[in-house]
């Protein structure tokens, strides 16, 4: 319970004030008297700072031009709660508030909107309520953080660029660590394979190579043989006779075996006769006979054809042969492993001067034979040149052997090309690909992390679904009491509506609960909002006073529920500032009630005859006011409610008793005019009925005498003393013309006449 406020300095229009006697102490029912702008919004206000331990309400009603910080003490429970200037020392949070700040923001005077359904939901539903609903928040923030962090995982896959589905991703067994990369690599090979495979099928193949041949076996036995010795006679006679008469001896046998052929009795050249050369005619049939000519038709053929074999040319075609293979060999190498040739053109060089040299040897052992079929040849010029020709063949064998074995490879490539389209192998390809990235440092912890960040929204999610049950379980039967009791207190208070179909809900955009209603006017549905202007709703159907009378039933409706209300300080801020002024008795009444149920009641007002029905009902109070002027400020003093609830008439007859035993304040002319006022005021309202007329024609006193004595209400004993009591009151203090002529009197001269006068007002 607040007991005292012991200090307010710089705060509003409290500049300096220290409370520090006892007079000023609060009781469990106090109630604060005072004009608007003296300070009674200021001191809510360190209340609700206190409460909400939000200095900032203290700061922003710093009195201006102060140069000291704001500073309060405020008792509680025998505790100073001290406010140092930036901060509260201590929070005091069982304070609960009525006053224009809560109506704006749960029942705003204008419109109901989003928010102060929001802060109606948190009010009906009270703390238990608040608590499910925050609970129900809670989770609902941590599953939409869960949500956007597997949203989060999920883009992060999506950019990852995958063409698997994300299940399928997850799915891939831990095996296919250990064998994605070959058959990436067999995949890509496959691309590789059957993008290029028209190419590939034109490629062709090696051709493999022909060592040169020549038969020397038929040169050789031309040259080893022999003709007999008659023919070796022959041979020489005529050969003698060639030496002798021949200049070119290298035609020379032809030129004689042809003659030989023509010849008849005398010489076809000369006609001699021929006896005389039989001799030589001899030899010459001798030497040129068939087997002769045979033998040397047998080395003329030898050696033309063994002249005509250019062997250097042969050698440069398997040169040009095997580059050609090793271009073609260059064209396979993307498509096939590295093959090696042997160098057929290294063997080529190897042999070919060897070879050239040997052939240019047995061609000279031909053509001496040629000469001299008895010539005896060096037959080991031809073993050479046949076992030289013979080591090359073995090499070229060797390299058709290489050859063979990558025909068979590249045949065999093209045989097992890919039979998928290259799409196909692309798209499995890529799944490869996926597969190995699967395994990388950064997507093994994706991997491992997302099931379970998964895990963690399904499990948010399952508990918000099991909060959300909860809470509109207890929500359905708290909404319906609630209604009633609105309902119930908006009867009390005297309105001509209800509210219907109080409930709540929620905003699942926002994750926020709150609660719509609408209303019953004359038995007619009223809706909170309507888009058109000139539907009924709230804002166009209920008076100013109606809403803020609602936020009272709400505001009493929801206290009556708060946990430990006997502990609760509660405080009313002019409850009845923006209430109808038909409705101060039932508030009054609520206002009873609720007293013992609290700790402390507190009612802060600027309405006097709000404050007497309330101290009426409420007896054992405290009363205090708020003071203020331009030098001092606001101070709390206490209000004397007996003394302020005096009428005039009851003052101005204290006045008159004491006028009599004392000199003091009014002057002889206030007093003489007071002998008026007093009588009128007894007349006016004893005989008002009678009075009314000359009462709205503000007539004076000598005509309501008049009136009343022709009525006979008044005893005709007392006429007399009556209107010379009037003659003496009347004249400059009243309006009214009469005969009388003003007497001004003096102290002494009066006291005699209101002595008179006290004893005709109860006669009357």
């Amino acid at each position: 319970m607040i007991t005292k406020v012991r200090r307010l300095k710089s705060i509003g229009k409290f500049y300096d004030f220290s409370e520090k006697a006892n007079a000023l102490d609060w009781h469990k029912n106090t109630f604060v008297f005072a004009p608007n702008a003296y300070g009674k919004t200021t001191l809510v206000n360190v209340l609700r700072s206190l409460r909400d331990n939000d200095p900032k309400l203290i700061r922003a009603r710093k009195t201006l031009g102060a140069a000291a910080e704001p500073e309060a003490i405020i008792v509680i429970d025998s505790t100073n709660h001290v406010f140092t200037g930036t901060r509260w020392e201590r929070q005091y949070p069982a304070i609960q508030i009525f006053d224009v700040p809560f109506i704006h923001t749960n029942i705003v005077t204008h419109e109901i909107g989003h928010e102060h359904k929001k802060n109606i939901h948190k009010i009906i539903i009270g703390v238990e309520g608040v608590k499910l609903a925050e609970e129900l928040t809670a989770l609902k923030t941590s599953e939409k953080a869960k949500n956007q962090e597997v949203t989060g995982f999920v883009e992060q896959f999506k950019r990852g660029g995958f063409k698997l589905l994300l299940d399928a991703f997850l799915a891939i067994p831990p095996s296919d660590e250990a064998v994605v990369d070959s058959r990436i690599q067999k995949l890509e090979q496959d691309i590789k394979s059957k993008g290029s495979e028209t190419v590939v099928q034109g490629l062709g193949y090696l051709r493999q190579m022909t060592t040169p041949i020549f038969d020397l076996s038929a040169a050789r036995i031309v040259a080893s043989k022999k003709l007999t010795s008659v023919h070796e006679a022959a041979e020489k006679q005529v050969r003698a006779h060639i030496d002798r008469n021949f200049k070119d001896k290298t035609q020379a046998m032809q030129f004689i075996r042809q003659g030989i052929d023509v010849l008849q009795a005398d010489c076809p050249l000369c006609g001699q006769d021929l006896k005389n050369a039989t001799a030589l005619l001899n030899a010459y049939r001798e030497l040129f006979d068939e087997a002769f000519q045979i033998h040397q038709q047998g080395i003329a053929a030898q050696v033309e054809a063994f002249a005509k074999w250019n062997l250097d040319n042969d050698l440069t075609v398997l040169v040009s042969h095997h580059n050609a293979n090793l271009a073609t060999l260059n064209k396979w190498e993307p498509y096939l492993s590295a093959v090696v040739l042997p160098d057929a053109a290294a063997v080529v060089e190897k042999y070919r001067v060897r070879l050239v040299e040997l052939k240019g040897r047995v061609q000279s052992e031909l053509e001496k034979k040629q000469k001299d079929p008895n010539a005896d040849a060096d037959l080991s010029q031809f073993d050479a040149f046949t076992a030289r020709l013979a080591e090359m063949k073995t090499a070229i064998e060797a390299y058709n052997t290489a050859v063979t074995v990558f025909t068979d490879k590249a045949k065999h490539y093209v045989a097992n090309l890919p039979k998928s389209d290259v799409a196909s192998i692309r798209e499995a390809l890529a799944k490869e690909q996926n597969i190995k990235t699967r395994f990388a440092p950064e997507w093994k912890k994706w991997a491992a992390d997302y099931p379970v960040a998964k895990k963690g929204a399904n499990d948010l999610l399952n508990q918000k679904n099991a909060k959300q049950k909860e809470l509109e379980t207890y929500s359905k039967t708290i909404f319906d009491t609630y209604q009633m009791r609105i309902n119930k207190l908006l009867e009390t208070l005297g309105t001509d509506f209800t509210i219907t179909g109080l409930t709540g809900k929620t905003d699942e955009r926002a994750n926020e609960s709150y609660s719509d209603f609408g209303f019953l006017i004359l038995e007619h549905p009223v809706p909170l909002s309507a888009r058109q202007d000139d539907v009924p709703c709230f804002r166009n159907t209920l008076s100013e006073g109606d809403k803020s009378t609602l936020a009272f039933a709400f505001f009493i409706a929801a206290l009556e529920k708060t946990p430990e209300l006997d502990k609760q300080i509660v405080l009313f801020d002019d409850p009845l500032s923006s209430l109808d002024e038909t409705r101060r008795e039932a508030t009054a009444r609520l206002l009873l009630a609720l007293s013992p149920t609290v700790n402390q009641l507190n009612v802060f007002t600027h309405k006097r005859d709000f404050l007497y029905m309330l101290c009426d009902k409420m007896p054992e109070n405290k009363v205090l006011h708020i003071r203020s002027d331009t030098k001092n400020g606001s101070r709390l003093e206490v209000f004397n409610v007996e003394e302020e609830r005096k009428s005039d008439h009851a003052r101005m007859i204290e006045e008159m008793e004491r006028y009599i035993n004392e000199d003091f304040g009014p002057t002889a002319d206030v007093m003489q005019g007071n002998l008026r006022k007093l009588f009128e005021t007894v007349l006016k309202t004893k005989y008002y009925r009678t009075l009314a007329v000359d009462i709205k024609s503000n007539r004076g006193f000598g005509t309501l005498l008049t009136t009343l004595f022709n009525a006979g209400l008044l005893d005709e004993a007392l006429k007399p003393q009556l209107f010379d009591l009037c003659s003496v009151a009347n004249g400059s203090h009243h309006g009214e013309i009469v005969d009388a002529t003003p007497k001004k009197l003096r102290r002494d001269e009066l006291i005699p006449l209101i002595r008179e006068a006290l004893n005709l007002v109860n006669k009357v």
